[in-house]
């Protein structure tokens, strides 16, 4: 019988390892990244916009436009938050993503503490002091390497 190429049999990629990481990990991930992309229903579509958001209380927060598309879309269920990292000459990379709901911070104690922890203003442009809080229900990530 004659040898048969590897590849053939496993497909490219093969090589390639990858696993959960864990709570831990992903929140350490989360937190060490600071800007991201938010995914939420609007007007029965999926949009996904790109923010600079704060891990703080075992939460994410962002800020955002108190007239905008996504304060429109408020309070809402099942929207993420999914940062990654890649090292393409390596083949390796990671992702996280945390899920949940998103809604609109109103207590004054509360906006009063994530003014004090998050000091770096949003890259869009015009006003942007609605702070959206997501609570997390669910947290994944992944990381994937070369062998």
């Amino acid at each position: 019988m004659s040898e048969v190429n590897a590849s053939f049999l496993y497909g490219q990629g093969a090589r390639h390892e990858n696993y959960e990481l864990d709570a831990e990990q992903c929140w350490s991930l989360l937190g060490s990244s600071g800007i991201g992309r938010f995914a939420f229903a609007h007007e029965g579509r999926i949009a996904v916009y790109p923010v600079g958001y704060l891990v703080y209380g075992g939460a994410v927060y962002f800020r955002t436009s108190p007239k905008g598309t996504v304060s429109q879309s408020l309070p809402q269920d099942g929207v993420a938050l999914q940062i990654d990292a890649t090292q393409p000459a390596q083949k390796s990379g990671w992702s996280v993503m945390v899920s949940g709901r998103a809604e609109a911070v109103e207590d004054s104690a509360e906006l009063t503490a994530l003014f004090g922890q998050m000091t770096d203003e949003p890259w869009a442009g015009g006003v942007r002091d609605l702070f959206v809080h997501i609570r997390p229900e669910e947290l994944t990530g992944r990381r994937v390497y070369l062998a």
